[in-house]
């Protein structure tokens, strides 16, 4: 099982600037866990069609690594509660998920030689990073380009492309206006009529709105 595009989003995303983004920001985290459901239904694990999310495959989310148990026993209680977007996906606000699912893949990564461990110390604890290396971020963000001049857009390349645009991230990649523009309009018009692609932003808006009705919770909650 490859999730291309939660280490895809891991190594665009991770201490972008001064400080780590991925580890400590709860919105970037909410956005890994969405790309590991991305991927899941890419594997053919779950399926989401008219609103729903469902468990396609429970062979297959049997095996899934270690690393997702927790996922997978919040999948199975959740779904079996109440399938709906809107429910299903509250799921990627969790901090137990999202922390189990960096190091899994940052570790994975870590063994690919493409990210390096690093020990971050704030003013609560140290956090262990998994910051991706120059060459790997740059190779992600040149295939994802490469993929959308050429007409060769694979689902990750979608995933990704949504859950960047989603967040505003794609000027961080590519501060070449122009180049950002032509990119743009080069992706929606190979998307226009996926069907896949229409589900990709559903998922990540609806996911959107969730993430930012938590952080509104967040903030009353701490004021």
């Amino acid at each position: 099982m490859s999730l291309t595009t939660a280490k895809n989003y891991l190594l665009l995303t991770e201490r972008i600037g001064k400080k780590p983004m991925l580890r400590t920001r709860f919105t970037t985290q909410a956005y890994l866990v969405l790309a590991t459901l991305l991927d899941l239904r890419d594997q053919g694990v779950l399926t989401v069609t008219a609103g729903e999310m469902k468990i396609a495959d429970q062979a297959k989310l049997a095996v899934l690594p270690q690393y997702l148990d927790e996922l997978k026993i919040r999948l199975q209680n959740d779904l079996q509660q109440d399938d709906q977007l809107k429910s299903a996906l509250k799921l990627v606000t969790s901090w137990n998920i999202v922390n189990e699912i960096y190091d899994g893949i940052g570790a994975e990564l870590e063994r690919d030689g493409q990210v390096e461990r690093v020990i971050f110390q704030n003013n609560l604890k140290p956090h262990v990073i998994y910051e991706p290396t120059d060459v790997s971020r740059a190779h992600v963000a040149g295939d994802l380009a490469e993929a959308i001049d050429h007409q060769q857009l694979t689902a990750a390349d979608v995933n990704l492309w949504w859950l960047l645009r989603q967040q505003k991230a794609l000027p961080y990649l590519f501060s070449d206006e122009a180049r950002l523009a032509k990119l743009t309009a080069e992706f929606d018009r190979q998307t226009t009529n996926d069907e896949r692609a229409a589900t990709t932003q559903t998922l990540t808006e609806t996911a959107g709105e969730i993430i930012q009705m938590k952080k509104f919770e967040m903030d009353s909650w701490l004021s």
